[in-house]
């Protein structure tokens, strides 16, 4: 992946990372679970070409499935942290 390329991808992520917060946090009333499952999901989508060939609508969807995953994923794992100790 060319430089112009991972830049123009961040621009385009950074428009969801308020989107991505939110959207955890809601899910896990917690803030840094909902810092961790988002940085994560926009992590991952930086490449997933799929995600930047789609109309902004379809971006948002896209995203908001990924942080879900996160999310859930987070959880889980705090969880099964809780219930070993």
């Amino acid at each position: 992946m060319i430089r112009s390329e991972l830049i123009q991808r961040a621009e385009i992520l950074k428009q969801h990372e308020d989107y991505a917060y939110q959207t955890a946090y809601y899910l896990l009333e917690d803030e840094a679970l909902a810092a961790r499952a988002a940085t994560d999901a926009l992590a991952e989508m930086m490449f997933e070409a799929v995600f930047f060939s789609q109309e902004q609508v379809l971006r948002q969807q896209l995203m908001k499935r990924k942080v879900i995953r996160k999310s859930l994923s987070a959880k889980a794992a705090v969880l099964n942290h809780t219930l070993c100790t």
